[in-house]
Protein backbone atom coordinates (compact mmCIF):
# COMPACT_ATOMS: atom_id res chain seq x y z
CA UNK A 1 0.00 0.00 0.00
CA UNK A 2 3.11 2.20 -0.12
CA UNK A 3 2.66 3.30 -3.49
CA UNK A 4 -1.21 3.77 -3.18
CA UNK A 5 -3.32 6.85 -1.79
CA UNK A 6 -6.01 5.79 0.27
CA UNK A 7 -8.77 7.89 1.27
CA UNK A 8 -10.74 8.53 4.80
CA UNK A 9 -12.80 5.63 4.95
CA UNK A 10 -9.92 2.68 3.91
CA UNK A 11 -10.54 2.44 0.59
CA UNK A 12 -8.08 2.69 -2.05
CA UNK A 13 -8.63 5.70 -4.58
CA UNK A 14 -5.89 5.39 -7.02
CA UNK A 15 -1.82 4.62 -7.21
CA UNK A 16 0.39 7.34 -6.73
CA UNK A 17 2.07 6.99 -9.47
CA UNK A 18 1.92 4.98 -13.46
CA UNK A 19 3.97 1.83 -11.62
CA UNK A 20 2.76 -2.25 -11.29
CA UNK A 21 0.55 -2.98 -9.28
CA UNK A 22 0.55 -4.13 -5.73
CA UNK A 23 0.68 -7.33 -6.10
CA UNK A 24 3.56 -7.49 -8.62
CA UNK A 25 1.69 -8.48 -11.88
CA UNK A 26 1.29 -4.96 -13.70
CA UNK A 27 -2.27 -5.56 -14.21
CA UNK A 28 -4.42 -3.60 -11.69
CA UNK A 29 -6.29 -6.71 -9.20
CA UNK A 30 -9.66 -6.48 -11.04
CA UNK A 31 -8.06 -6.98 -14.77
CA UNK A 32 -8.13 -9.81 -16.77
CA UNK A 33 -5.18 -12.08 -15.89
CA UNK A 34 -4.21 -10.05 -12.65
CA UNK A 35 -2.93 -12.58 -9.89
CA UNK A 36 -5.83 -13.19 -7.17
CA UNK A 37 -4.36 -12.06 -4.04
CA UNK A 38 -4.11 -15.12 -1.49
CA UNK A 39 -6.64 -15.23 1.57
CA UNK A 40 -5.12 -13.89 4.93
CA UNK A 41 -4.89 -15.14 8.23
CA UNK A 42 -7.91 -13.93 9.17
CA UNK A 43 -9.89 -15.11 6.28
CA UNK A 44 -8.65 -18.49 7.26
CA UNK A 45 -9.72 -18.05 10.50
CA UNK A 46 -12.98 -17.30 9.67
CA UNK A 47 -13.14 -19.93 7.50
CA UNK A 48 -12.18 -22.39 9.98
CA UNK A 49 -14.33 -21.26 12.88
CA UNK A 50 -17.70 -21.75 10.07
CA UNK A 51 -16.58 -25.02 9.42
CA UNK A 52 -16.47 -25.76 13.04
CA UNK A 53 -19.51 -24.48 13.82
CA UNK A 54 -21.03 -26.63 11.15
CA UNK A 55 -19.42 -29.86 12.49
CA UNK A 56 -20.93 -28.94 16.05
CA UNK A 57 -24.06 -28.27 14.99
CA UNK A 58 -24.16 -31.61 13.39
CA UNK A 59 -22.48 -33.42 16.70
CA UNK A 60 -24.91 -31.53 18.73
CA UNK A 61 -27.94 -33.12 17.02
CA UNK A 62 -26.62 -36.95 17.10
CA UNK A 63 -25.08 -36.48 21.03
CA UNK A 64 -26.55 -39.94 21.76
CA UNK A 65 -24.19 -42.23 19.43
CA UNK A 66 -21.05 -42.27 21.37
CA UNK A 67 -22.64 -43.33 24.65
CA UNK A 68 -21.40 -46.88 24.74
CA UNK A 69 -18.22 -45.88 24.05
CA UNK A 70 -15.61 -46.78 26.87
CA UNK A 71 -13.51 -44.07 28.46
CA UNK A 72 -10.56 -44.00 30.87
CA UNK A 73 -11.43 -44.21 34.42
CA UNK A 74 -14.82 -45.58 34.20
CA UNK A 75 -16.20 -41.84 33.05
CA UNK A 76 -19.27 -42.47 30.95
CA UNK A 77 -20.59 -40.33 27.90
CA UNK A 78 -22.75 -38.13 30.05
CA UNK A 79 -19.67 -37.03 32.17
CA UNK A 80 -17.65 -36.35 29.69
CA UNK A 81 -20.16 -34.10 27.77
CA UNK A 82 -20.28 -32.30 30.94
CA UNK A 83 -16.62 -30.56 29.25
CA UNK A 84 -16.95 -30.87 25.28
CA UNK A 85 -20.33 -28.68 25.75
CA UNK A 86 -17.33 -26.50 25.83
CA UNK A 87 -16.26 -27.00 22.09
CA UNK A 88 -19.15 -24.45 21.41
CA UNK A 89 -16.64 -21.80 22.14
CA UNK A 90 -14.23 -22.62 19.62
CA UNK A 91 -15.77 -21.48 16.67
CA UNK A 92 -16.44 -17.89 18.17
CA UNK A 93 -13.03 -17.97 19.58
CA UNK A 94 -11.52 -17.95 15.97
CA UNK A 95 -13.68 -15.39 15.04
CA UNK A 96 -12.13 -13.47 17.63
CA UNK A 97 -9.29 -14.15 16.75
CA UNK A 98 -9.64 -12.94 12.96
CA UNK A 99 -11.17 -10.07 14.31
CA UNK A 100 -8.40 -9.33 16.16
CA UNK A 101 -6.21 -9.56 13.50
CA UNK A 102 -8.16 -7.50 10.63
CA UNK A 103 -8.18 -4.93 13.23
CA UNK A 104 -4.42 -4.75 13.79
CA UNK A 105 -3.53 -4.94 10.52
CA UNK A 106 -5.69 -2.17 9.49
CA UNK A 107 -4.99 0.00 12.57
CA UNK A 108 -0.97 -1.08 11.53
CA UNK A 109 -2.22 -0.16 7.50
CA UNK A 110 -3.07 3.22 8.16
CA UNK A 111 -6.92 2.10 6.92
CA UNK A 112 -9.86 4.46 7.49
CA UNK A 113 -12.58 4.30 11.18
CA UNK A 114 -15.44 2.77 8.94
CA UNK A 115 -13.21 -0.14 7.35
CA UNK A 116 -12.80 -1.22 10.99
CA UNK A 117 -16.57 -1.38 12.12
CA UNK A 118 -17.29 -4.97 10.48
CA UNK A 119 -14.04 -6.82 12.30
CA UNK A 120 -14.57 -4.30 15.80
CA UNK A 121 -18.36 -6.04 15.83
CA UNK A 122 -17.28 -9.28 14.55
CA UNK A 123 -14.67 -9.11 17.60
CA UNK A 124 -17.41 -8.25 20.20
CA UNK A 125 -19.61 -10.81 19.10
CA UNK A 126 -17.72 -13.51 19.37
CA UNK A 127 -15.91 -12.56 22.60
CA UNK A 128 -19.73 -12.47 24.05
CA UNK A 129 -20.81 -15.66 22.66
CA UNK A 130 -17.48 -17.28 23.89
CA UNK A 131 -18.90 -15.79 27.27
CA UNK A 132 -22.40 -16.97 26.54
CA UNK A 133 -21.00 -20.21 26.49
CA UNK A 134 -18.78 -20.25 29.56
CA UNK A 135 -21.80 -19.05 31.02
CA UNK A 136 -23.55 -22.48 31.00
CA UNK A 137 -21.44 -24.12 34.04
CA UNK A 138 -23.78 -21.99 36.08
CA UNK A 139 -26.99 -22.49 34.10
CA UNK A 140 -27.53 -25.19 31.42
CA UNK A 141 -31.03 -23.46 30.69
CA UNK A 142 -28.71 -20.72 29.49
CA UNK A 143 -27.52 -22.98 26.16
CA UNK A 144 -30.82 -21.18 23.76
CA UNK A 145 -28.91 -18.11 24.64
CA UNK A 146 -25.61 -19.21 24.29
CA UNK A 147 -26.87 -20.99 20.54
CA UNK A 148 -28.45 -17.26 20.01
CA UNK A 149 -25.14 -15.38 20.42
CA UNK A 150 -23.14 -18.03 18.62
CA UNK A 151 -25.61 -17.59 15.77
CA UNK A 152 -25.06 -13.48 15.83
CA UNK A 153 -21.11 -13.98 16.04
CA UNK A 154 -21.47 -16.74 13.07
CA UNK A 155 -23.47 -14.10 11.08
CA UNK A 156 -21.00 -10.90 12.11
CA UNK A 157 -17.83 -13.41 11.48
CA UNK A 158 -19.26 -13.66 7.77
CA UNK A 159 -20.00 -9.99 7.20
CA UNK A 160 -16.18 -9.26 8.65
CA UNK A 161 -15.29 -12.11 5.71
CA UNK A 162 -17.10 -10.24 2.83
CA UNK A 163 -15.85 -6.88 4.15
CA UNK A 164 -11.66 -7.81 3.97
CA UNK A 165 -12.76 -9.84 0.53
CA UNK A 166 -14.11 -6.41 -0.85
CA UNK A 167 -11.73 -4.17 0.27
CA UNK A 168 -8.75 -6.92 -0.96
CA UNK A 169 -10.66 -6.74 -4.13
CA UNK A 170 -11.67 -3.37 -4.43
CA UNK A 171 -15.11 -3.18 -3.52
CA UNK A 172 -16.06 -5.95 -5.40
CA UNK A 173 -17.05 -9.26 -3.39
CA UNK A 174 -16.38 -12.40 -5.63
CA UNK A 175 -18.88 -14.59 -6.74
CA UNK A 176 -17.07 -18.08 -4.64
CA UNK A 177 -17.63 -16.11 -1.47
CA UNK A 178 -21.30 -15.41 -1.82
CA UNK A 179 -21.85 -19.22 -3.35
CA UNK A 180 -20.20 -20.49 -0.23
CA UNK A 181 -22.44 -17.72 1.63
CA UNK A 182 -25.12 -19.56 -0.04
CA UNK A 183 -24.49 -22.85 0.16
CA UNK A 184 -23.92 -22.00 4.25
CA UNK A 185 -27.56 -20.75 4.51
CA UNK A 186 -28.78 -23.96 2.73
CA UNK A 187 -26.96 -25.92 5.32
CA UNK A 188 -28.26 -24.18 8.32
CA UNK A 189 -31.68 -24.56 6.95
CA UNK A 190 -31.54 -27.91 6.81
CA UNK A 191 -30.15 -28.31 10.23
CA UNK A 192 -32.79 -25.88 12.12
CA UNK A 193 -35.47 -25.04 9.95
CA UNK A 194 -38.35 -26.29 12.67
CA UNK A 195 -40.85 -28.92 12.10
CA UNK A 196 -43.35 -27.86 14.92
CA UNK A 197 -43.10 -31.11 16.74
CA UNK A 198 -40.90 -32.57 19.83
CA UNK A 199 -38.49 -35.31 18.48
CA UNK A 200 -37.23 -37.94 21.21
CA UNK A 201 -34.53 -39.74 20.22
CA UNK A 202 -32.41 -42.49 22.10
CA UNK A 203 -30.94 -40.89 24.89
CA UNK A 204 -27.55 -41.70 27.26
CA UNK A 205 -26.93 -44.01 30.69
CA UNK A 206 -25.29 -43.02 33.68
CA UNK A 207 -24.06 -45.02 36.49
CA UNK A 208 -26.20 -44.10 39.06
CA UNK A 209 -23.93 -44.63 42.33
CA UNK A 210 -21.29 -42.21 39.96
CA UNK A 211 -24.11 -40.07 39.70
CA UNK A 212 -25.66 -40.26 43.66
CA UNK A 213 -23.25 -41.58 46.66
CA UNK A 214 -24.08 -41.48 49.89
CA UNK A 215 -21.02 -41.01 52.11
CA UNK A 216 -21.92 -43.82 54.82
CA UNK A 217 -21.95 -46.02 52.05
CA UNK A 218 -19.89 -47.76 48.99
CA UNK A 219 -21.00 -48.99 45.57
CA UNK A 220 -20.64 -52.76 45.34
CA UNK A 221 -22.34 -53.44 41.84
CA UNK A 222 -23.05 -51.58 38.51
CA UNK A 223 -26.59 -49.88 38.79
CA UNK A 224 -27.63 -47.81 35.48
CA UNK A 225 -30.33 -45.39 34.94
CA UNK A 226 -30.95 -44.08 31.29
CA UNK A 227 -32.44 -40.82 29.49
CA UNK A 228 -33.94 -39.92 26.58
CA UNK A 229 -33.60 -36.47 24.95
CA UNK A 230 -37.01 -34.62 24.10
CA UNK A 231 -36.53 -31.37 22.21
CA UNK A 232 -37.84 -29.32 19.46
CA UNK A 233 -37.28 -30.93 15.92
CA UNK A 234 -35.48 -29.74 12.72
CA UNK A 235 -36.04 -30.93 9.57
CA UNK A 236 -32.28 -32.43 9.71
CA UNK A 237 -34.22 -34.65 12.20
CA UNK A 238 -36.15 -36.58 9.47
CA UNK A 239 -33.30 -37.15 7.68
CA UNK A 240 -31.63 -38.36 11.08
CA UNK A 241 -34.46 -40.67 11.43
CA UNK A 242 -34.09 -42.73 8.01
CA UNK A 243 -30.26 -43.44 9.37
CA UNK A 244 -30.89 -44.13 13.06
CA UNK A 245 -33.87 -46.37 14.82
CA UNK A 246 -36.29 -45.18 16.96
CA UNK A 247 -36.77 -41.56 16.23
CA UNK A 248 -40.13 -40.53 17.52
CA UNK A 249 -42.14 -37.04 16.43
CA UNK A 250 -44.96 -35.30 18.23
CA UNK A 251 -46.84 -32.27 17.62
CA UNK A 252 -45.38 -29.11 19.83
CA UNK A 253 -49.10 -29.26 21.44
CA UNK A 254 -49.12 -32.42 23.19
CA UNK A 255 -46.85 -30.80 25.94
CA UNK A 256 -50.02 -29.13 26.94
CA UNK A 257 -47.76 -25.68 28.44
CA UNK A 258 -45.00 -23.39 27.06
CA UNK A 259 -41.66 -24.86 26.71
CA UNK A 260 -40.39 -22.36 29.96
CA UNK A 261 -42.82 -23.68 31.89
CA UNK A 262 -42.48 -27.50 31.19
CA UNK A 263 -38.50 -27.04 31.73
CA UNK A 264 -39.20 -25.57 35.29
CA UNK A 265 -41.68 -28.78 35.62
CA UNK A 266 -38.75 -31.40 34.95
CA UNK A 267 -36.99 -29.72 37.39
CA UNK A 268 -39.46 -29.59 40.03
CA UNK A 269 -39.86 -33.07 38.99
CA UNK A 270 -36.61 -34.41 39.56
CA UNK A 271 -35.68 -32.67 42.40
CA UNK A 272 -38.71 -34.52 44.12
CA UNK A 273 -37.57 -37.99 42.76
CA UNK A 274 -34.22 -37.84 44.62
CA UNK A 275 -35.37 -36.89 47.73
CA UNK A 276 -38.40 -39.75 47.27
CA UNK A 277 -35.81 -42.36 46.13
CA UNK A 278 -33.50 -41.46 49.41
CA UNK A 279 -35.78 -41.32 51.65
CA UNK A 280 -37.31 -44.79 50.77
CA UNK A 281 -34.05 -46.19 50.36
CA UNK A 282 -33.23 -44.82 53.76
CA UNK A 283 -36.67 -46.09 55.47
CA UNK A 284 -35.56 -49.73 53.79
CA UNK A 285 -32.30 -49.71 55.22
CA UNK A 286 -33.08 -48.45 58.76
CA UNK A 287 -32.03 -44.92 58.51
CA UNK A 288 -35.63 -43.21 58.39
CA UNK A 289 -39.31 -42.73 58.20
CA UNK A 290 -39.67 -42.86 54.36
CA UNK A 291 -42.23 -40.62 53.24
CA UNK A 292 -45.46 -38.52 54.93
CA UNK A 293 -47.89 -37.67 52.16
CA UNK A 294 -48.87 -34.27 52.35
CA UNK A 295 -51.54 -33.22 49.81
CA UNK A 296 -51.33 -32.32 46.04
CA UNK A 297 -49.69 -29.32 44.88
CA UNK A 298 -50.76 -27.81 41.26
CA UNK A 299 -47.15 -27.29 39.08
CA UNK A 300 -49.14 -26.11 36.34
CA UNK A 301 -52.49 -24.99 35.15
CA UNK A 302 -53.22 -25.98 30.92
CA UNK A 303 -54.45 -23.33 28.87
CA UNK A 304 -57.71 -24.61 28.62
CA UNK A 305 -58.47 -25.18 32.19
CA UNK A 306 -62.47 -24.39 33.72
CA UNK A 307 -60.59 -23.93 36.87
CA UNK A 308 -58.02 -21.06 35.52
CA UNK A 309 -58.31 -18.04 37.98
CA UNK A 310 -59.53 -19.97 40.81
CA UNK A 311 -56.92 -22.44 41.12
CA UNK A 312 -53.32 -21.59 40.68
CA UNK A 313 -49.31 -23.01 40.39
CA UNK A 314 -48.58 -23.61 43.90
CA UNK A 315 -51.94 -24.51 45.48
CA UNK A 316 -51.68 -27.65 47.28
CA UNK A 317 -55.08 -29.07 47.46
CA UNK A 318 -55.64 -31.03 50.66
CA UNK A 319 -59.55 -32.06 50.27
CA UNK A 320 -62.15 -32.22 47.65
CA UNK A 321 -65.65 -31.48 49.10
CA UNK A 322 -64.52 -32.89 51.90
CA UNK A 323 -62.49 -35.78 51.14
CA UNK A 324 -59.34 -36.15 52.59
CA UNK A 325 -56.66 -35.68 49.75
CA UNK A 326 -52.97 -36.55 51.01
CA UNK A 327 -51.71 -37.88 47.64
CA UNK A 328 -52.28 -37.48 43.84
CA UNK A 329 -54.22 -40.84 43.96
CA UNK A 330 -56.58 -39.58 46.80
CA UNK A 331 -57.14 -36.73 44.66
CA UNK A 332 -58.01 -39.20 41.70
CA UNK A 333 -60.77 -41.13 43.55
CA UNK A 334 -62.02 -38.16 44.78
CA UNK A 335 -62.92 -36.82 41.38
CA UNK A 336 -65.11 -39.58 40.76
CA UNK A 337 -67.39 -38.32 42.28
CA UNK A 338 -67.94 -34.84 40.82
CA UNK A 339 -69.45 -34.93 37.77
CA UNK A 340 -67.81 -33.51 35.01
CA UNK A 341 -68.89 -29.83 34.64
CA UNK A 342 -70.29 -29.38 37.68
CA UNK A 343 -67.69 -27.01 40.27
CA UNK A 344 -66.14 -28.49 43.01
CA UNK A 345 -65.45 -27.25 47.07
CA UNK A 346 -61.51 -27.34 47.31
CA UNK A 347 -59.67 -27.17 50.67
CA UNK A 348 -55.94 -25.42 49.91
CA UNK A 349 -53.26 -24.70 51.18
CA UNK A 350 -51.91 -20.94 49.36
CA UNK A 351 -49.10 -18.43 50.99
CA UNK A 352 -48.78 -20.48 54.16
CA UNK A 353 -52.87 -20.37 54.88
CA UNK A 354 -55.91 -21.92 54.27
CA UNK A 355 -58.21 -21.40 51.77
CA UNK A 356 -61.97 -22.53 50.53
CA UNK A 357 -62.08 -22.63 46.53
CA UNK A 358 -64.60 -23.69 44.01
CA UNK A 359 -63.04 -24.73 41.08
CA UNK A 360 -65.23 -25.46 37.50
CA UNK A 361 -64.55 -29.45 36.02
CA UNK A 362 -64.81 -30.60 32.39
CA UNK A 363 -64.47 -34.26 31.24
CA UNK A 364 -61.15 -36.08 31.21
CA UNK A 365 -60.57 -36.65 27.28
CA UNK A 366 -59.44 -40.17 27.51
CA UNK A 367 -62.21 -40.78 29.95
CA UNK A 368 -65.23 -38.42 29.50
CA UNK A 369 -67.25 -39.79 32.53
CA UNK A 370 -64.40 -38.23 34.62
CA UNK A 371 -64.28 -34.66 36.22
CA UNK A 372 -60.82 -33.08 35.66
CA UNK A 373 -59.73 -29.17 36.91
CA UNK A 374 -57.47 -29.40 33.87
CA UNK A 375 -53.91 -28.84 36.02
CA UNK A 376 -50.44 -30.91 36.27
CA UNK A 377 -49.93 -31.66 39.94
CA UNK A 378 -47.39 -33.48 42.13
CA UNK A 379 -47.40 -35.65 45.54
CA UNK A 380 -46.57 -32.69 48.02
CA UNK A 381 -43.81 -35.45 50.04
CA UNK A 382 -42.49 -34.65 53.15
CA UNK A 383 -39.26 -37.04 53.12
CA UNK A 384 -37.36 -38.15 55.72
CA UNK A 385 -33.74 -37.88 53.89
CA UNK A 386 -30.90 -38.68 55.35
CA UNK A 387 -27.92 -36.83 55.51
CA UNK A 388 -24.52 -37.29 53.28
CA UNK A 389 -25.61 -37.78 49.90
CA UNK A 390 -23.78 -35.85 47.42
CA UNK A 391 -25.40 -35.55 44.00
CA UNK A 392 -24.09 -34.80 40.58
CA UNK A 393 -25.02 -32.18 38.09
CA UNK A 394 -24.09 -33.57 34.50
CA UNK A 395 -25.22 -30.98 32.01
CA UNK A 396 -27.54 -33.06 29.84
CA UNK A 397 -29.39 -34.55 33.41
CA UNK A 398 -31.58 -31.10 33.58
CA UNK A 399 -34.78 -32.76 34.76
CA UNK A 400 -37.24 -35.51 35.38
CA UNK A 401 -38.43 -38.21 37.45
CA UNK A 402 -37.63 -41.26 35.87
CA UNK A 403 -34.52 -42.04 37.43
CA UNK A 404 -36.20 -42.58 40.89
CA UNK A 405 -36.41 -46.22 40.83
CA UNK A 406 -33.03 -47.32 39.93
CA UNK A 407 -31.72 -44.12 42.69
CA UNK A 408 -33.52 -45.80 45.04
CA UNK A 409 -32.10 -48.91 44.46
CA UNK A 410 -28.71 -47.75 44.30
CA UNK A 411 -28.60 -45.85 47.50
CA UNK A 412 -29.54 -49.54 48.78
CA UNK A 413 -26.97 -51.26 46.93
CA UNK A 414 -24.76 -48.76 48.66
CA UNK A 415 -26.06 -49.24 52.45
CA UNK A 416 -25.88 -52.80 52.21
CA UNK A 417 -23.61 -55.33 53.33
CA UNK A 418 -22.44 -57.43 49.93
CA UNK A 419 -24.57 -55.22 47.58
CA UNK A 420 -28.34 -56.40 46.16
CA UNK A 421 -26.49 -57.00 42.57
CA UNK A 422 -25.40 -60.35 42.89
CA UNK A 423 -22.79 -59.16 40.54
CA UNK A 424 -24.78 -58.46 37.48
CA UNK A 425 -24.98 -55.29 35.54
CA UNK A 426 -28.58 -54.09 36.13
CA UNK A 427 -30.16 -50.71 34.22
CA UNK A 428 -33.92 -49.79 34.56
CA UNK A 429 -36.53 -46.94 34.37
CA UNK A 430 -39.27 -45.77 36.30
CA UNK A 431 -40.31 -43.32 38.90
CA UNK A 432 -40.71 -44.28 42.92
CA UNK A 433 -43.49 -42.99 44.84
CA UNK A 434 -44.56 -43.80 48.74
CA UNK A 435 -44.26 -47.55 49.86
CA UNK A 436 -42.00 -47.94 46.82
CA UNK A 437 -44.44 -48.16 44.13
CA UNK A 438 -42.95 -48.04 40.30
CA UNK A 439 -44.49 -45.77 38.02
CA UNK A 440 -44.73 -45.39 34.59
CA UNK A 441 -42.39 -43.30 32.00
CA UNK A 442 -42.06 -41.94 28.43
CA UNK A 443 -39.48 -42.84 26.33
CA UNK A 444 -39.19 -46.48 26.79
CA UNK A 445 -38.59 -47.81 23.59
CA UNK A 446 -35.93 -45.31 23.05
CA UNK A 447 -34.61 -46.40 26.78
CA UNK A 448 -34.37 -50.11 25.42
CA UNK A 449 -32.48 -49.05 22.64
CA UNK A 450 -30.00 -47.13 24.72
CA UNK A 451 -29.29 -49.76 27.25
CA UNK A 452 -29.22 -52.76 24.73
CA UNK A 453 -26.26 -50.73 23.69
CA UNK A 454 -24.46 -51.47 26.74
CA UNK A 455 -24.55 -54.78 27.30
CA UNK A 456 -26.78 -54.68 30.76
CA UNK A 457 -27.68 -58.20 31.94
CA UNK A 458 -31.28 -56.84 32.62
CA UNK A 459 -33.73 -53.82 32.03
CA UNK A 460 -36.09 -53.14 34.88
CA UNK A 461 -39.19 -51.27 33.35
CA UNK A 462 -42.33 -50.06 34.51
CA UNK A 463 -44.82 -52.95 34.82
CA UNK A 464 -47.01 -52.51 31.65
CA UNK A 465 -44.52 -50.67 29.28
CA UNK A 466 -42.64 -53.87 29.18
CA UNK A 467 -43.94 -54.73 25.10
CA UNK A 468 -42.99 -50.88 24.18
CA UNK A 469 -39.66 -51.91 25.74
CA UNK A 470 -39.30 -54.95 23.53
CA UNK A 471 -39.67 -52.60 20.36
CA UNK A 472 -36.80 -51.10 20.70
CA UNK A 473 -34.46 -53.64 21.99
CA UNK A 474 -36.07 -57.17 21.17
CA UNK A 475 -32.91 -59.28 22.30
CA UNK A 476 -32.87 -57.51 25.66
CA UNK A 477 -33.63 -59.28 28.70
CA UNK A 478 -36.38 -56.85 29.57
CA UNK A 479 -38.28 -57.56 33.22
CA UNK A 480 -41.39 -55.58 34.22
CA UNK A 481 -41.47 -54.09 37.95
CA UNK A 482 -44.44 -52.60 39.91
CA UNK A 483 -42.79 -52.19 43.00
CA UNK A 484 -39.59 -51.76 44.31
CA UNK A 485 -39.55 -55.14 46.31
CA UNK A 486 -40.14 -56.68 42.96
CA UNK A 487 -36.41 -55.58 42.05
CA UNK A 488 -34.62 -56.86 45.18
CA UNK A 489 -36.71 -60.34 45.13
CA UNK A 490 -35.76 -60.65 41.54
CA UNK A 491 -32.23 -59.79 41.96
CA UNK A 492 -32.21 -61.67 44.89
CA UNK A 493 -33.09 -65.00 43.38
CA UNK A 494 -30.47 -64.40 40.65
CA UNK A 495 -32.61 -63.40 37.70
Amino acid sequence: MADMAVSQDGHAIGHAGAGPAADGSGLAPDEPGAKRSRPGRAERLHAAGMAAAIALCVVGQLVWLPDPWPLPGGVRWIEALDTLVYALALPPALWTAAAAFRLAEGIGDGIGKRALIAPAISAVLGAAACAAVFMISLEPARMFTALGALGAAWLAAFADLACAERRRRHRRIPARTLRAFAAMLVLLAVLFTPTGEIVTTPGLTFDVSRYARAGDGEPKGRIDGVLVLGRPAFFADRLYALLFPHYEFEPYETIGMPLAEYDELVRSQKLGAEAAAAAIAAERTGRGEGIRMRGARIIAVLKDSPASGALHAGDIITAVNGIPVRQIADLTEAMRQVRPGEPAALKVLRGGSEALVSAATRPAEDEPERAVFGIVVENVLDPDVPDGIAYRQYFMHEGGPSHGAMLALALIDQWTPGGVTGGLHVAGTGTIGPGGVIGQVGGVRQKAYAVSRTGADVFFVPEGQEEEARLGAPDLNIVPVATLDDMLNWLKKGG
